[in-house]
């Protein structure tokens, strides 16, 4: 495990999706925000921290996973004694690693931006809120990733599901006055409870962090199974 682990690590960091979606594309709009919106830019940065996340975790690991699939990685599995979850869960821990490294440097490229200041102790309780989601969304990524056959049905299939979580949240627009449905979305989305877990780490409102901690273990637990009992090992 520990040399799967390392060896997607340093593959992933290579990856051009990683740079452009989750750091290009977030800095631009941490700069867009400041220029625009100056006076309430700094609100937006536990979105952008979510959104960054989010893509990484579940956009770009879609992409690689279905690519590895065609490839014929996968097949490599039967020729060794791995289990399977053990092979989902060693890749899967080196994405989450770099979506923590990833957070943090949109958190201090914001910061510097928008002369923000936090404290060790938010910090700290970050991660596990970023480790929890970022874990269940790979996991969902592997399901996605099952369910298609090229890149073109993956990108709609991605969008599908993206696009809901990020507009029924409050990462950028409130939902105080949405439409009731949409609120109802919004209580059971996992990217909803990401961003709160990430709210709760940055207000040191300790109920909410650890209640969205929950919620994401439960999404977390869900998302590995799935991803376990529909894994396809090639298109045949």
């Amino acid at each position: 495990m520990k040399t799967i682990f390392f060896l997607n690590l340093k593959s992933s960091l290579k990856d051009m999706y990683l740079l452009f979606w989750s750091i290009f594309m977030p800095c631009t709009a941490i700069i867009a925000l400041k220029i625009f919106l100056p006076n309430l830019a700094g609100n937006y940065t536990q979105g952008m921290i979510a959104v960054s996340v989010f893509f990484y975790t579940f956009m770009t690991t879609s992409f690689i996973a279905l690519s590895q699939r065609r490839r014929g990685v996968f097949h490599l599995l039967h020729a060794t004694p791995l289990p399977l979850w053990k092979y989902i869960v060693s890749v899967s821990s080196s994405w989450a690693l770099i979506a923590i490294i990833l957070s943090y440097i949109i958190l201090l490229f914001s910061l510097v931006v928008h002369q923000l200041t936090i404290t060790f102790s938010s910090l700290f309780y970050l991660i596990p809120v970023i480790l929890t989601a970022s874990l269940a969304f790979v996991f969902l990524s592997f399901f996605v990733s099952s369910l298609v056959k090229n890149e073109g049905h993956l990108s709609m299939t991605a969008n599908i599901i993206m696009l809901p979580m990020l507009l029924c949240s409050n990462a950028f627009l409130t939902m105080e006055k949405a439409p009731s449905i949409v609120q109802f979305i919004s209580r059971i989305n996992p990217f909803e409870w990401f961003l709160r877990g990430i709210q709760g780490a940055f207000y040191h409102n300790y109920p909410v962090w650890g209640e969205s901690i929950l919620l994401l273990l439960l999404c977390l637990a869900f998302s590995l199974l799935i991803s376990i009992k529909t894994f396809k090992y090639s298109d045949q």
